[in-house]
């Protein structure tokens, strides 16, 4: 682990790494010496009762410090398996034939009837899951819950209905006739719907329909999803609903499951997991441990909903509480609601996992409420994909009060809301960010079913120290967005229009509100939405990055802090030695919105080029180029108050674009200009990796 330091110079931030304190007892995921240790190995038995699985765990902490737990086969679980204090030093493991703990109980011998709609039902003994299945995973696939409108694969700009006019607050909302029809004698039905400005959605109860007056009453949205109208939602909780491969349904009065199997087939005999469980593995306390190795699958899809306080995350297929000296290694994770939540650790390394498939984020590393930061994490080469189906605002790796902490070689694809999202949202300002690195990770195709997200996002609610925070050589492509326009359609992906608004917010790097002292530095950004956005943050340093083929805005800057009473302006903000291939008809090079008496960032040094690169390629609003205008070519830019130094434009001289070989060529114009190069591990991972 190293510290980072910050040192503050000309209104912009360097940082500098220097060793940092290494834990008396560092965990590694290179496992070490295990002579001397006694091994313990527990087979499931054919029924997976976890029983003997909890006897073992009481066994080996007799002597954990020189025990090898071993697992081998699959195991259903009716509560978390617990880990803490007592299991200091121990090892657990998967073993040459995989370790499988699921969340909820093997249904594969319900007495299963075919219906004449086709579907497949089964009645639950009263004893057997009283609430019903929260989630239910067939074959290692989860299954839906039945929906209206169904969706559609591919496609996730339908199967929604829109909030009518005249919704507000948040305990109701206005619905279209057409949408009511045939509901009012529904009993159980639930809704997931965004809130106004589509950064969140929630799953709600439906307490009431007044179809007379197109009301749809809720009984438990909270406070702060505030909802509008025009917004998206589907309808949940009826039988009349299941009528699409994949779905299913539970009836509570009559204790009835009813499914219709992907492929058709009979469920009988067939793998049938019912997901109740939020966490599979709880760590409270422990220390000296590591976990390795196994799968965790077909728990609940709960963990990030909004019936807890905001941005308090609970779930975590694996959940680790006030742990130290802990390594979390090579373990598979999937169909459950949240994939790590790490809340107040030290000295924890987090490697080599694969985690797909959640409701909500894929890693949570952060503090409960009153609770401390978590300190000298490294969170790396893990792999993350298909995050957030439920949740909009999920994020692969969410960071929330930690200092210290690496996030270092990941691969992160198709995320709801952000491939990384280090947030500091509360206002007493316990959960800041303090010394992060972000490094030579992998982002593609984040912000999928947001109207407001990005690849990597810092924020920061309280005015504060600065973050000390490092972006560096991240490669990040594919970033989009899914919103509604005022007219009721959704956005195209391309669709991007400079002087509208409302429209998507969808950078690949995104420094937003009071983020400050942070450093973005050699990142590569390809066919994203927009490239590196600046909101009301200040101190900040851009520079020796490669934006290519935006959407919208390669580099952005959005000052509204005049707009807020007592909050300070936007400044000390540098861009310096960027590249900008514009690519795009009617994408921009630079966009600003400033509503400051001086400018809050300074342009130096940086190189546009592309065929896009046009007569109106640089914006600043309102009218703040020269002679009053909002739009301009590049020699109207470099005489803009907002350029603090020479700025350049042509051909950067990569060695070869087509084939995304961006090194430069030792006579071409970087080179010449003396531009710093990319990292040159991503030169090479972009070109194997085409």
């Amino acid at each position: 682990m190293t510290r980072l330091l910050a040192l503050g110079f000309a209104g912009a931030l360097v940082l500098a790494f220097a060793p940092g304190p290494a834990p008396a007892e560092a965990p590694s995921c290179t496992g070490g010496d295990e002579s001397g240790r006694r091994l313990l190995r527990v087979e499931a038995p054919a029924d997976g009762r976890p029983e003997g699985l909890r006897a073992a765990l009481d066994r080996a902490a007799t002597d954990p410090g020189r025990t090898v737990l071993e697992l081998e086969g699959s195991w259903y679980l009716d509560r978390p398996l617990e880990l803490g204090l007592r299991h200091a030093g121990l090892v657990v493991r998967a073993g040459p034939r995989g370790a499988r703990l699921s969340g909820g109980p093997d249904l594969s011998g319900l007495r299963w009837q075919r219906t004449a709609d086709g579907t497949f039902e089964a009645r639950l003994d009263p004893g057997l899951l009283p609430e019903g299945p929260a989630d239910l995973h067939l074959d290692g696939r989860r299954l839906e819950p039945a929906r209206q409108p169904n969706a559609v694969p591919g496609d996730l700009r339908r199967g929604w209905l829109l909030t009518a006019p005249g919704t507000e607050g948040t305990r109701a909302f206005r619905a279209r006739p057409a949408d009511l029809a045939g509901l009012a004698g529904e009993r159980t039905l639930a809704v997931l719907l965004y809130d106004a400005p589509q950064w969140s959605t929630n799953l709600v109860r439906v307490a009431r329909l007044d179809p007379a007056r197109g009301l749809v009453e809720l009984a438990d949205n909270v406070d702060w999803h505030r909802l509008g109208p025009g917004t998206p939602y589907h309808w949940l909780g009826s039988r009349r609903f299941l009528d699409a491969p994949g779905e299913w349904h539970f009836d509570p009065a009559s204790r009835t499951l009813a499914l219709r199997p992907p492929d058709g087939r009979d469920p009988s005999g067939r793998r049938l997991v019912a997901g109740i469980l939020d966490t599979l593995l709880l760590v409270r306390g422990g220390e000296r441990l590591r976990i390795e190795g196994l799968e965790l699958a077909e728990g609940s899809p709960r963990g990030s909903d909004r019936q807890m306080p905001w941005n308090h995350i609970g779930g975590g297929a694996i959940r680790v509480e006030a742990g130290r000296a802990i390594a979390l290694c090579g373990n598979r994770i999937h169909g459950v609601g949240v994939g790590m939540a790490l809340l107040s650790v030290d000295d924890v390394r987090v490697e080599g996992n694969r985690i797909t498939g959640t409701a909500g984020n894929g890693i949570y590393l952060g503090l409960p409420w009153g609770g401390r930061p978590s300190r000298r994490v490294r969170i790396s080469d893990n792999e993350l994909a298909e995050i957030g189906h439920r949740f909009a605002d999920s994020a692969g790796i969410l960071l929330q009060g930690v200092e210290e902490v690496e996030v270092v070689s990941n691969r992160i694809e198709r995320t709801a809301q952000f491939g990384i999202y280090a947030m500091q949202a509360r206002a007493n300002g316990e959960d800041r960010i303090r010394a992060l690195r972000i490094e030579r990770n992998r982002i593609h195709a984040a912000n999928l079913r947001s109207a407001d997200g990005g690849g990597i996002k810092l924020f920061a609610a309280a005015q504060d120290e600065p973050m000390a925070a490092l972006v560096r050589a991240n490669r990040i492509s594919g970033t989009t967005h899914l919103m509604v326009g005022p007219d009721g359609r959704f956005f195209a992906p391309e669709d991007f229009d400079g002087r509208r608004w409302p429209q998507p917010v969808a950078p690949a790097i995104y420094l937003d509100w009071y983020a400050r002292g942070v450093t973005v530095e050699g990142n590569l950004l390809i066919d994203n939405y927009a490239g590196i956005s600046i909101v009301n943050g200040s101190d900040n340093r851009i520079g020796g990055n490669l934006v290519i083929g935006t959407i919208g805005s390669a580099l952005g800057v959005d000052d509204k802090t005049p707009r807020t009473p007592g909050r300070p302006r936007m400044a000390g903000n540098r861009f310096e030695a960027n590249i900008v291939l514009s690519e795009r008809p009617g994408s921009l090079a630079v966009q600003i919105w400033d509503l400051s008496e001086r400018p809050g960032a300074a342009f130096v040094g940086n190189l546009y080029g592309g065929p896009a690169l046009g007569p109106e390629s640089f914006v600043a609003g309102p009218n703040r180029l020269p002679g009053g205008r909002w739009a301009g070519d590049f020699g109207l830019w470099a005489r803009s108050a907002y350029v603090a130094g020479a700025e350049h434009r042509g051909d950067p001289g990569f060695r070869d674009r087509r084939a995304l070989d961006f090194r430069f060529d030792p006579e071409g114009l970087a080179a010449r200009l003396g531009l710093p190069p990319l990292d040159p591990w991503l030169s090479t991972e972009v070109r194997e990796n085409r």
